[in-house]
């Protein structure tokens, strides 16, 4: 290239990179997009679980079916839940709709009766990470991802099946606690 040419591609350059600067001075400045909230956690020991559970095969679209066929039973027999119910999920969703496996329970006194398909599981006290998600539901696919995030980001490995335990009125305000046993 001649010497010219390089000075005159020079002068160019130059002339755009002060361009670019003014207009950068005079353009007002940019706010920082807004920061992530805080993904509020904690690491607690969770009681044990006498639990009647339901266990499911295939899409998670079944909940609303297998929660009325579980509260059904329990109402037939008179069986008042000791606590919310819950679903656990032992899949990874990459194995397909199809073959995903999971189960929804409810706490239940030591004497409440099982009869197949229903099945009584004793759920051991263990460490848990628990985040509180209020919101939407369809919300909760964006929560799984930032918790597990936050579990390997802070030195814990998962350790047992995703739980969400299903808190006050689901129509009105839901309020889901994300359970996800963990192991240092």
């Amino acid at each position: 290239m001649s010497a010219a040419r390089s000075t005159g591609l020079a002068v160019v350059l130059a002339a755009l990179a002060a361009s670019a600067s003014a207009q950068q001075a005079a353009a007002p400045p940019v706010a920082p997009p807004p920061a992530k909230p805080a993904f509020e956690t904690q690491v607690i020991t969770l009681e044990p679980v006498h639990a009647l559970v339901l266990p499911m095969k295939g899409s998670y679209s079944q909940h609303p079916d297998a929660f009325g066929r579980l509260g059904g039973f329990l109402s037939q027999r008179g069986v008042e839940p000791t606590g919310p119910p819950f679903a656990r999920y032992f899949s990874d969703p990459s194995v397909g709709e199809a073959n995903l496996a999971w189960e929804v329970g409810f706490p239940v006194p030591a004497d409440a009766p099982a009869r197949a398909p229903f099945e009584i599981r004793d759920l051991p006290a263990t460490l848990a990470v628990v985040h509180v998600h209020r919101g939407p539901l369809e919300e909760l696919g964006t929560a799984w991802p930032r918790m597990i995030e936050w579990i390997i980001s802070n030195g814990y490995q998962p350790a047992g099946p995703a739980t969400q335990v299903f808190k006050g009125d689901l129509a009105v305000a839901p309020e889901v606690e994300l359970r996800m046993a963990v192991q240092k």
